[in-house]
């Protein structure tokens, strides 16, 4: 039973199509709008059309010759049957020199027979002895006057030329008779815009879709939340926008303590404790990412500084060794840290350093070990977890992506939470994929996600946000761009 649920959820469901469509809504915007003025240009860019049709209804002649027997019933019969099969033959005769170079000729059209057979079609109704002689011309009186003269010279090749023997005429056993004339069509018969236009609008809709869906295969990187928990069975807890403002010496909530990044990152932080389960070893979070770029780090050091701004006791340890970036993050010295202290070559008073407040310390990597792996997985380092689980409320640990190495895995095997950090149009699909199976070998669990590199919105002009948090758990009042200034100015006055 297994099986076929597996197979099933790997096949394209209409929600999966949904996704794709509203993932890249400009692609599908934008084919529609391709198709759709495709058609119209080439709807109103041709030549109207305009379709005349003459009829003719074909009859048998009884013989003239021998009046004792016209119109007997083997007669009768004999004729229905020839009339049958010559009458299959009309629609094709139509064509030939012998029917239209005369309407050539008579309407001195500046034409040939092979172009003027382009523009004539001949029918004959099923179960009927009529014909149908349409035209098809730009001019609507020159299309009735060329259908009435192929009707005339039809008529006149199968009621008399064709049965002429050497100049000696005989009288066709088959009559045509023109039943109906055709006249100048008051409106045109193509291009029919309605048609084209509806059948460009429905196109464009289905290959906008497609190439929507299309572009959702092709494209191997996280975009958005749904890419990332379509692959990993854990929440998104917040997301970090593309900006500037992470890119300073100093976290954003030191640096622009009411910014909107600010404002990011503490609600980050409080999505991050709602989920910690009340376990041991739970209020250390491990940090690490599918594979480099993805902005872990910069996850790792604010989300520690919203932890301390808060009042919490925390430690931001530095364990990616082999590419060290919290001490360069902070502008801080680095070369002595982690890896000292889990060797016994410094004491924990040496390696650990105080930034910014009193509660918030910082554990830098160190100078990197020949074995980082080795050392990470050690009995020093896993008593270091524990010693520090109980001695801050908040342990962050920044480790190497899993594309690099397993460090994360083996931390949060002990027991701690797994943070990982997606960034969006840099995180590999694929990459994210192998790191949630890995995670799931290994029985490990991601208490969540962060997005990183998220578009961020139009900012307001005006209007209020709360950031930050009092002792007794009210935000402070703050205020959007101008009106901030304004309130600023009038302040300082």
């Amino acid at each position: 039973m297994n099986e076929p649920e597996e197979s099933q959820q790997d096949g394209l469901t209409v929600m999966d199509l949904l996704m794709a469509v509203r993932k890249h809504l400009i692609t599908a915007i934008v084919t529609l709008v391709i198709v759709v003025a495709a058609v119209a240009g080439y709807t109103f860019t041709r030549t109207p059309q305009y379709t005349a049709t003459s009829e003719l209804l074909a009859t048998y002649r009884t013989s003239v010759t021998d009046n004792s027997t016209r119109g007997t019933g083997n007669e009768l019969s004999s004729g229905a049957t020839y009339l049958t099969s010559q009458i299959q033959t009309y629609p094709q005769l139509v064509k030939t020199e012998a029917v239209l170079q005369p309407v050539i000729d008579d309407l001195g059209l500046n034409t040939t027979v092979l172009g003027l057979a382009g523009s004539v079609t001949a029918s004959n109704p099923t179960d009927t002895m009529l014909v149908d002689i349409s035209v098809v011309n730009a001019d609507p009186k020159e299309a009735s006057s060329i259908a009435n003269a192929v009707a005339k010279s039809l008529k006149e090749q199968v009621t008399s030329t064709l049965y002429s023997d050497e100049g000696d005429k005989i009288v066709s056993p088959i009559n045509l008779t023109v039943v109906q004339q055709a006249y100048a069509p008051a409106a045109p018969s193509s291009p029919k815009v309605k048609l084209y236009l509806i059948a460009g609008v429905f196109g464009g809709i289905i290959l906008g879709i497609v190439a929507a869906l299309i572009k959702d295969l092709l494209d191997t990187r996280v975009r958005q939340d749904s890419d990332v928990t379509a692959i990993v069975d854990a929440p998104v807890l917040g997301g970090l926008t593309r900006n500037d403002a992470y890119d300073d010496k100093a976290p954003v909530i030191i640096a622009h303590p009411a910014s909107r990044e600010a404002e990011e990152v503490r609600r980050l932080r409080t999505n991050v404790a709602f989920v910690l389960p009340d376990e041991k070893f739970s209020n250390v979070i491990v940090v690490t990412s599918a594979g480099p770029a993805e902005g872990k780090t910069t996850t790792s050091v604010n989300l520690a500084t919203a932890f301390a701004e808060n009042g919490s006791k925390v430690l931001l340890i530095d364990a990616d060794v082999r590419n060290p970036s919290v001490s360069k993050k902070l502008d801080i010295e680095g070369t002595v840290g982690l890896t000292h202290l889990i060797t016994n070559r410094v004491s924990s008073q040496d390696a650990i350093q105080r930034y910014w407040k009193p509660n918030f310390h910082v554990l830098p990597a160190g100078k990197q070990n020949l074995n980082p792996s080795i050392l990470l997985n050690s009995r020093a380092m896993k008593a270091l977890i524990v010693q520090v689980s109980g001695a801050y409320d908040y342990v962050i640990i920044d480790t190497a992506p899993m594309q690099v190495a397993n460090d994360a895995a083996v931390f949060a095997k002990d027991g701690p939470e797994l943070l990982l950090v997606a960034g969006v149009g840099v995180t590999e699909k694929k990459q994210l994929k192998q790191t949630e199976q890995e995670l799931e070998t290994l029985n490990i669990k991601a208490a969540g996600v962060a997005m990183n590199y998220v578009e961020a919105e139009k900012p307001q002009k005006s209007g209020y946000y709360y950031y930050g948090d009092d002792a007794d758990g009210k935000g402070k009042k703050g205020q959007h761009g101008e009106d901030k200034k304004k309130a600023d100015d009038k302040k300082n006055d």
